[in-house]
């Protein structure tokens, strides 16, 4: 029997990999690059491969899911970063969910611009990545 905890959890990870999902098919289409980076995230996050299939083939349109802690928040945008530029290039349906995103987060524009900086050339050091949420996070808007 799953607890009521296990249950939040399973949809914390679900719901964390439907965003990455939309993301990847912002552009109408769902590659393989993307497809497998999307498998790998999932999978580091506990789902089962037969849950991340299950939310592939789930057409159904989904707001977008926030996650409530600052932490949780920049894991994710870590994430749809990288699925942005999986395959080197960012296209203006990416990188506007992007920027829908860090208005909900209540993050001013420039932190687009550093985003993109950063993850351009791949995901960036951890570093790099630990300096950036440090500055972000104070970054906000008020």
């Amino acid at each position: 029997m799953t607890s009521f905890f296990e249950h939040q959890k399973s949809t914390f990870k679900r719901n964390y990999l439907k965003n990455l999902i939309a993301l990847a098919s912002a552009d109408g289409s769902l590659a393989q690059d993307e497809k497998a980076l999307i498998t790998k995230i999932g999978l580091r996050r506990g789902l089962k491969v037969w849950q991340i299939e299950e939310l592939f083939s789930d057409c159904t349109t989904n707001e977008t899911f926030l996650p409530e802690s600052m932490a949780n928040r920049m894991n994710m945008l870590y994430d749809l970063m990288e699925l942005v530029y999986v395959d080197r290039q960012a296209n203006t349906n990416e990188l506007q969910y992007i920027k829908n995103l860090l208005e909900i987060f209540q993050m001013k524009p420039e932190v687009m611009d550093e985003l993109t900086s950063l993850f351009r050339n791949g995901p960036p050091s951890r570093i790099d990545w630990m300096d950036f949420v440090d500055n972000t996070c104070r970054i906000t808007v008020e």
